[in-house]
């Protein structure tokens, strides 16, 4: 059966590794949301007529609805960004909890033992008391 503290370690160990994953799955998103960011950024570069060029009614009505399509696939990815950085900053949150109640066990685990030991010694200094008396008790009596 393992202590509460060893339990405590085990959550804390789990913990950090789901935070590792989470602060991933962050990047990755924040890498996809970059990459939609150039694309766009590079379609419109594209689409700017060239002085002297004619201008092409259709093919602007088409980059139109294509450009409407990365808008909401963009404000898509921002959603989906900003929820795994909420799920990362409630993984966050849960591992400083237990970690804070870690330490707290930790101390409590401390004071228990230092309590303890003072206990001890005072039961063996109870002892030495007793031992002594008896000593000097049984001494006198072998004096009279």
């Amino acid at each position: 059966m393992q202590t509460p503290l060893d339990l405590k370690l085990r959550q804390e160990d789990v913990l950090r590794g789901e935070l590792q994953r989470q602060q991933e799955m962050v990047r990755q998103k924040e890498a996809e949301l970059a990459a939609l960011r150039d694309s766009m950024a590079a379609a419109m570069d594209n689409i700017r007529p060239c002085p002297g060029a004619p201008f092409n009614v259709e093919e602007r009505l088409l980059f139109n609805q294509y450009w409407l399509r990365l808008k909401e696939l963009e404000a898509r990815q921002e959603r989906e960004r900003q929820q795994e950085q909420t799920k990362l900053a409630e993984i966050r949150q849960r591992l400083l909890e237990t970690m804070r109640d870690r330490k707290v066990m930790e101390r409590l685990k401390e004071k228990h033992l230092a309590d303890y030991k003072r206990t001890l010694l005072r039961e063996e200094q109870k002892l030495l008391d007793e031992m002594a008396l008896n000593r000097f008790s049984g001494n006198d009596e072998y004096k009279e």
